[in-house]
């Protein structure tokens, strides 16, 4: 299990995509039972609430008597559809839900731009539908309550059912030493910046492959270190370090995630790293490379 589900958030709609009902529920979790201080800090649950809330099984009974037999579930992207089976299938339950479709997808073609999974605050903009303050992003029960409005912004808000979505089968990151194996090779740690695996390194959630805005920082003598942004997850950094491992030098890639998502904050990372990049050429020009 990767991602333990602690909460469920729908709302439902009739078929004029009125919205008729919504639902919430807060989980229990098992396997992750305490809470990390940045899922505190950018859902607003408290540790307190997922202890005293039920457990997965009967959540997810009660949220598929929610959703009735006449229904079909929209989603923005494939995360929540990929989760919610693995968790299913974790917790052996024999829970069943009726198709699930991808909004996401249908966004992309509306805007001409399928090769980028687009987020869902960038289609609010889009429609000009503005967040409310009373309902902060990050909520389950809200983050629906937004993608609900944009399917009311469709065009033709049936073609979601031209995009059902399968889950992916979710896995942890890759240990250390498939890692190594995919770089050992190299001479040296310069060598491995302008390969596939350094220049479109892989967000550490969802493996979507991101091409870099900034290029590598030589943050040591044993690390690079450079920015990428997932259109779904947000900022992250990309590390190629050079380490001793069973006692001979290795190359090795590696990710993670960043801890402040703020849109400002972002914005002055890449700001930071370019001017840190300019800095580190000027040095490369004057030593001669």
């Amino acid at each position: 299990l990767i991602f333990e589900l602690i909460q469920i958030g729908a709302i439902k709609m009739n078929e004029s995509l009125e919205i008729e009902d919504s639902f919430t529920q807060l989980i229990h979790p098992v396997h992750y039972s305490v809470l990390h201080p940045r899922i505190k800090r950018i859902t607003h649950i408290s540790q307190e609430e997922i202890d005293n809330a039920p457990p997965f099984e009967e959540c997810i009974q009660r949220f598929r008597e929610f959703c009735g037999d006449d229904c079909v579930i929209a989603t923005w992207g494939c995360d929540d559809v990929s989760v919610l089976d693995q968790n299913l299938r974790f917790f052996k339950s024999d829970v069943q839900f009726t198709p699930v479709y991808d909004m996401q997808r249908v966004y992309g073609d509306l805007i001409e731009n399928t090769k980028e999974r687009q987020g869902l605050t960038s289609a609010m903009e889009h429609f000009e539908i503005d967040p409310d303050e009373s309902k902060p992003f990050h909520n389950a029960l809200n983050d629906a309550y937004y993608t609900a409005l944009v399917l009311q912004h469709f065009p033709d808000p049936k073609k979601i059912l031209d995009y059902p979505l399968q889950p992916k089968v979710l896995h942890h990151t890759p240990k250390r030493k498939e890692l190594q194996n995919h770089l050992r090779y190299r001479a040296s740690l310069k060598s491995v910046l302008g390969t596939p695996s350094a220049t479109t390194p892989p967000c550490p959630i969802c493996g979507h492959k991101v091409a870099l805005s900034e290029g590598y920082l030589h943050t040591s003598d044993t690390e690079y270190k450079a920015l990428a942004e997932c259109p779904q997850h947000g900022l992250f950094f990309s590390m190629i370090q050079k380490k001793k491992i069973d006692g001979k030098n290795a190359i090795i890639r590696s990710t993670v995630i960043s801890s402040e998502q703020d849109k400002a904050y972002i914005e002055t990372k890449h700001l930071q790293w370019q001017q840190k990049l300019a800095k580190q050429a000027q040095a490369e020009a004057r030593n001669g490379g």
